[in-house]
Parts: structure tokens; C-alpha cells; sequence
């Protein structure tokens, strides 16, 4: 009996051997070529692999990793990156954070961004600049994967 994937609203979510196709509503049987797997897209020719899942969070990473992603990201120059691994100068955009917050928390958070050799991505000052900068968290998740990487 052969193979056939069941398809619902474009997507394979089951896979079942059967006489030939059927005609249950919503649902289209696409005979098995041995290549899709439950959770593929079916344009109505081709099988589609789901896009790959996004590895995990590094939860610590290199200042020279964090603000090269930063330079990557278009968040800060490249010669603000440069600046910031080699003398510490903060760039524009977490200055402007760092100078939004309360006076008691600045020379803390200058400290940190100037001298940190890594920078943790639990850190309060990293959900600072999310909020100052309106990046979701996935976004802060995407910069540190990507500054993982590098």
C-alpha cells in the first residue's frame, strides 16, 4: 500500500499508507516521495523544509564579539566597535542610554560598557538598551547569537 502525506491548509501534519486519495475536506493526500517529513510547506508541487531552527542564546560573549555584532547589527559604526574594543570609548547609542538613567546608576553602567571584557545577556544594562533602542528580546537573543558566532 503506498505512502501518502496528509496536507492540511499547506502543511504536512501526518504521513499514513492508503488506497489512493480521498476527499475529506480541507485535507489533500500527496503521494509520499520520500523526501518530506510532518511540519514541511506543500505548495501544491514542491515539499518545503521549515526554515531552521535558531540555535541557543549564548549567555555570556567577548566585548569584541559583542560590539562587532553591534557594528554588524548597523546599531553602532564600525569605528565605534573599533573604538570601544581597543580604548573603551562608548558608543553614541548606549551613551545615550547610559546618560537617560538615573544618576546613581551612570558611573556603574559607564564602568561596565567601557572596561567589561564580556557582557552577559541577562544583564539589566542589556534590557536597558533593548528598551531604549525599541528591540524586542528575540532581537537581543538574534545579537547575541550572531555575536556568538563571530
Amino acid at each position: 500500500m503506498p505512502r501518502y502525506h496528509v496536507v492540511e491548509a499547506g502543511r504536512v501534519v501526518n504521513t499514513v499508507l492508503a488506497d489512493g486519495p480521498n476527499s475529506l475536506p480541507g485535507v489533500v493526500l500527496v503521494p509520499d516521495d520520500g523526501t518530506a517529513e510532518i511540519g514541511w510547506r506543500y505548495d501544491g508541487e514542491v515539499f518545503i523544509p521549515p526554515p531552521p531552527l535558531p540555535g541557543p542564546v549564548p549567555a555570556v560573549v567577548s566585548d569584541r564579539q559583542f560590539f562587532h555584532a553591534l557594528a554588524i547589527s548597523s546599531l553602532i559604526t564600525e569605528a565605534e566597535a573599533l573604538a570601544a574594543v581597543r580604548t573603551g570609548d562608548i558608543p553614541a547609542a548606549l551613551q545615550v542610554v547610559i546618560d537617560a538613567m538615573p544618576k546613581g546608576e551612570r558611573f556603574a553602567a559607564t564602568m561596565l560598557v567601557s572596561g567589561a571584557v564580556a557582557f552577559r545577556r541577562d544583564h539589566p544594562l542589556v534590557e536597558a538598551v533593548r528598551y531604549a533602542r525599541g528591540m524586542t528580546s528575540d532581537e537581543v537573543d538574534d545579537l547575541f547569537r550572531l555575536a556568538g558566532g563571530l
